[in-house]
């Protein structure tokens, strides 16, 4: 079977596919449908909001992957009762995501340890903390013959870990005979059905004996990450959180130590990822696999319920929001029912915690694969008040939103992605501090002695292309040497169309913007990401470190599409 990247190269697809769905071929849904596809109408606010539970630890695996042996036994824990086992399975599944739609399925991960007829689409929620390795075994379990989208091939990147090469999700196996990161379902000819995720969480530069500042406890998510079918795989439902912290965010609001920060914890701190769907009158998935431009459905999800409520108690937590779709953006506002805005802290992106609080505000924008965390006290309001996280961006096609960067054009009534319902106050010994994680400015030596590229996002021959080349994961673009700072000037020439860029490996900080302010949680004494965004005709300068782990990695625009559609490239560190 021609691959889809053969297809594309010899213009069979030039047209796109037709939209697609599983498991039926479409059979039930009437022919009028085609004529302007749209998911049926479904009243908001009736589903509770979906937690995945954390998987539970199992015991160590005594067929250990060598790999993992290696990098575990190089660290100061070593395989001790430090490191966690976790044994994750992929697989096909039906779920609920609104009462009034049918049962849809959906491939996800699940803990092997939770029921198979447990309820989520999204993945366990893992909550990590620096310091203590962690093993995850993923078993492939897919359909090895599937009607629909997406390819039951997988490989599953930590999105902000910093891990070594072979744990990292590499898209692709290359011509490197001990450098295999794909896993299959059973009986494939040439991929094993597993494969041991080594996600390591150490707070110190441990390879070289000294303090690491620059590794950050964040909000990461995992996610598959195959070459070409990253869209259609994670929009059928692969993909899940990790929480990590560390002695300062510790994940609890009455820890005793004057080093803890204290912000909302436990049930007070919520992970909430955005999706948007298109959904056919069974309730199954659709999905156009064709699609250059960016996909963007009409259905929207939070953790996988359909615009779903939660009841929240008159007191501060701590919500994690994440951009989980294919090619939507979002400008998100708490609002009420008048449409009125409501104030909200912030107090991290996907880098880990801002340097400081940045208070009171009304909107924060989420490009694709980025994550916010906020701050809302409901004790401001009475039992009863029903507020809703609203987006009010104008978009339109996967070209992005309307407007630049810092000048989007936005609705004054938009999509209310899911309600609050504010209950009693109880006792709230959270603190949300001013000064929050230390991070301190590159010095200007420094950036004047880093090696400087440019690497440019364009449109070329019907495909996404960096500087001028589709992607080939058989040949680096830079060769980058290890523990060297490096300044990266990416540059978007596609016209119209924005690319939010994603790096492995190492966090960014934003150095500056061409003819455009920096954002309001960019620059460098302030926060770090592991995404820049590039608005229409825009550039970008940023700062890397890549400071220990050598091997092959790959940058590419998180419009899933894009980087589907070749807008990725390979380098090599060391």
């Amino acid at each position: 079977m021609l691959s889809r990247r053969a297809l594309v190269k010899s213009g069979l697809v030039a047209g796109g596919y037709a939209f697609a769905t599983a498991p039926n071929l479409l059979a039930s849904i009437p022919s009028s449908f085609w004529d302007d596809p749209k998911s049926p109408s479904l009243t908001p606010f009736v589903s509770p909001l979906p937690l995945p539970p954390p998987p539970k630890d199992v015991r160590a695996f005594e067929d250990l992957d060598p790999e993992c042996v290696k990098e575990l036994g190089t660290l100061p824990t070593g395989v001790s009762r430090r490191t966690r086992f976790n044994f994750v399975v992929a697989e096909e599944a039906v779920v609920s995501m609104h009462p009034e739609l049918p049962p849809t399925r959906v491939w996800r991960y699940r803990d092997v340890m939770a029921p198979r007829d447990n309820p989520y689409l999204a993945g366990p929620t893992f909550v990590s903390r620096m310091g203590e390795p962690r093993v995850v075994r993923m078993i492939n379990r897919l359909p090895q013959s599937h009607t629909g989208f997406g390819r039951t091939t997988l490989t599953t990147h930590l999105h902000g870990g910093h891990v070594p090469a072979f744990s990292d999700g590499f898209p692709d196996e290359i011509s490197d005979p001990h450098f295999d990161p794909v896993f299959a379902p059973p009986g494939h000819p040439i991929h094993k059905d597993r494969f041991d995720y080594c996600w390591l969480f150490q707070d110190v530069g441990w390879r070289h004996g000294e303090p690491c500042p620059e590794e950050r406890p964040s909000t990461l998510w995992y996610h598959d990450h195959f070459l070409d079918f990253t869209g259609p795989n994670v929009y059928r439902g692969l993909a899940g959180f990790n929480l990590v912290y560390d002695d300062l965010d510790t994940g609890d609001e009455q820890d005793p130590s004057p080093k803890a920060l204290r912000l909302p914890s436990g049930p007070y701190d919520i992970p909430l990822v955005l999706q948007d769907k298109l959904v056919a009158p069974d309730g199954q998935l659709l999905y156009l696999p064709g699609n250059f431009d960016g996909f963007l459905g009409d259905t929207h999800l939070v953790n996988g319920a359909v615009q779903p409520y939660l009841a929240v108690d008159a007191r501060k937590y701590r919500f994690r929001v994440l951009n989980g779709a294919n090619a939507r953006m979002y400008q998100l506002f708490l609002t009420d029912a008048s449409g009125d805005l409501h104030p909200f802290d912030i107090v991290a992106t996907g880098g880990g915690l801002l340097s400081r609080t940045v208070r009171d505000q009304t909107t924060t924008f989420l490009s694709n694969a980025t994550r916010r965390e906020i701050i809302v006290d409901f004790s401001e309001y009475p039992p009863g008040t029903e507020l809703y996280l609203e987006d009010r961006i104008v978009q339109d096609d996967g070209r992005g939103p309307d407007g630049k960067f810092m000048d989007l054009d936005l609705q004054p009534n938009g999509i209310k992605l899911m309600k609050f319902i504010v209950g009693q106050k109880v006792p709230d010994p959270s603190q949300v501090p001013d000064e929050l994680r230390e991070l301190p400015p590159i010095p200007a030596s420094v950036i004047a002695s880093a090696q400087r590229r440019t690497f440019e996002f364009e449109r070329r021959n019907g495909s996404w292309v960096i500087n001028d080349e589709q992607v080939d994961l058989e040949r680096a673009v830079a060769q980058v040497p290890l523990d060297t700072p490096q300044v990266w000037r990416l540059v978007n020439k596609s016209g119209g169309w924005w690319h939010p860029v994603h790096v492995h490996l190492e966090m960014m900080r934003i150095l500056s913007r061409e003819d455009e302010p920096m954002g309001p949680l960019e620059g460098d004494g302030l926060a770090k990401t592991d995404t820049a965004v590039l608005g229409p005709n825009s550039e970008v300068e940023v700062f890397f470190n890549f400071r220990d782990y050598p091997g092959p990695w790959v940058f590419h625009c998180h419009i899933i599409e894009h980087e589907d559609h070749f807008m990725m490239a390979r380098f090599d560190v060391g």
